[in-house]
């Protein structure tokens, strides 16, 4: 999975560690074991693995408090990121790129980036602070409230680019009306309901096609 990257970042930690041969070695064959995580919380895991080793924690011990992060850092990592943060920004990169071209673009890729190297930062960082105690930082109140937000996000951004769209259209048909009522509705109700995004487009897709059968019909 992700071991070989894991191991390539903790390699220079291990040579001031383990200066003999053979203690290099072990130290590499330990973190080349599988390990997987969502690659943005990885971090989390770096942080407190090198907190470990520099306190001469056993082979065992890290083996264990590694194997008890992948499942927590993969499902917080996966719905913050894949299912939240990313289609959010995604919908504002189109919004901007509409309105700016290729600057608009620029602008997703930075907001975007920016905001992925911050979380990888701060898991390296509390993850070293924190050493085998970083489960405190990962069911704090931080992480909720931020998937809570952007999620809210994405669905306003949603609604601002459905309205910017459709706002051409509406009057032509009858069904563009209907479909513009509904996307709406969809919109507001996933704001305040804190629906993932994903979902959100795919209830849009799905009324578009919607819109479509109708027009044939009529």
């Amino acid at each position: 999975m992700i071991a070989l990257g894991f191991t390539w970042i903790l390699l220079p930690l291990g040579k001031k560690l383990y200066p003999p041969k053979e203690e290099k070695k072990r130290f590499l064959r330990r973190h080349l074991l599988t390990f997987n995580a969502n690659p943005y919380f990885a971090s989390y895991a770096l942080g407190g693995v090198a907190k470990l080793e520099e306190m001469g924690a056993s082979e065992e011990e890290i083996g264990k408090f590694k194997d008890s992060l992948r499942g927590p850092l993969g499902a917080l990592g996966d719905n913050l990121i894949w299912m939240n943060l990313r289609p959010a920004l995604l919908i504002l990169g189109i919004i901007l790129a509409q309105a700016l071209g290729g600057l608009g673009a620029l602008g997703f890729w930075l907001l975007y980036n920016l905001h992925q190297v911050y979380l990888r930062a701060r898991g390296v960082f509390k993850g070293y602070a924190l050493g085998g105690k970083l489960d405190s930082d990962l069911r704090s109140g931080y992480y909720p409230k931020m998937l809570k937000w952007v999620s809210r996000m994405g669905a306003v951004l949603l609604g601002i680019f459905l309205v910017l769209k459709l706002n051409e259209r509406i009057p032509e048909k009858v069904e563009n009306v209907i479909i513009f009522l509904l996307l709406v509705f969809l919109t507001i109700f996933g704001s305040r309901k804190n629906i993932n995004p994903n979902y959100l487009l795919l209830a849009c897709l799905f009324s578009f096609l919607l819109a479509k059968w109708i027009e044939v019909l009529i």
